[in-house]
């Protein structure tokens, strides 16, 4: 009895531990991408000296008035320089984020038929977020790239609903 109380109480908390990485990790997954889509719009609507004058926006407040999309404030000198390296960090942060969910998952049932498809599909959005931030800035005047570029953002979403959905299910099950 000793031994089963002893491998329960270590069991609970490797889960614990796993659960507050998960934690970290989702606000940090928040936070990098809040705070470069809001630095690229202030360097792009408000320090005018640091782009060149085509890229310039005067006066817009996208979260109310939908005046500039996020890629059109970061595909420019300087602003891809911040841009690119928070998203790398972003799906550096999802691919860990889906694997300590797996952990966690796997901690309550081993044989839990959603365990790889949660990670699977999480990591494959990180994949399509890399792809994505690669090719942002990069340009041709080709519709098939345009089109390319809107697919891989698109994968992106719907990988990302499908991992979190199949973690729901997963987390459901345990119940």
């Amino acid at each position: 009895k000793k031994e089963e109380l002893k491998e329960k109480i270590k069991r609970s908390s490797f889960q614990m531990e796993q659960i507050n990485k998960v934690r970290s990790i989702s606000i940090w997954i928040f936070i990098v991408p809040f705070v470069a889509v809001n630095t690229c719009l202030i360097i792009t609507t408000q320090l005018h000296f640091l782009i060149e004058p085509q890229y310039k926006i005067f006066m817009p407040f996208p979260y109310i008035d939908g005046g500039v999309s996020i890629s059109r404030t970061a595909r420019y000198f300087p602003t891809y320089l911040i841009f690119k390296p928070a998203m790398f960090l972003t799906a550096y942060l999802l691919i860990i984020y889906w694997y300590n969910n797996r952990k966690i998952i796997l901690s309550f049932d081993i044989s839990n038929k959603y365990r790889n498809k949660i990670y699977y599909f999480g990591v494959a959005s990180a994949v399509a977020l890399v792809i994505h931030s690669i090719f942002l800035g990069v340009k041709f005047d080709n519709d098939f790239y345009k089109l390319f570029r809107r697919v891989i953002m698109f994968v992106f979403i719907i990988f990302e609903i499908v991992a979190q959905t199949y973690l729901v299910l997963a987390l459901y099950s345990l119940k």
